[in-house]
């Protein structure tokens, strides 16, 4: 059974369209839709995939809760999270 949904939403601005892709902690794929759409201001959505409970724990969800992991303007994802580069073994 899934613990959420990975949704894209389609949004119409200033007569272009771009898209949103959340992460949604809702099991009721409909709920987490309606959810989606609020959030972004959408027209339209397509769920990608189901979402397992660990899939959302790694995003740092809790039940209720969504998240952007893809804005077509920027990524939300890399922007908040800071990963160190680590050089490669020259041996």
């Amino acid at each position: 059974m899934a613990a959420g949904w990975m949704i894209s939403v389609g949004v119409v601005k200033d007569g272009k369209v771009r898209y949103v892709t959340h992460a949604v902690a809702m099991a009721n794929q409909a709920e987490a839709v309606k959810a989606s759409l609020a959030a972004s201001g959408g027209e339209a959505t397509i769920v990608n995939s189901e979402l397992r409970e660990a899939h959302l724990k790694g995003l740092g969800l809790k039940t209720g809760e969504l998240v952007a992991i893809h804005d077509d303007r920027n990524d939300p994802l890399m922007s908040r999270t800071w990963r160190p580069v680590r050089p490669r073994d020259t041996n």
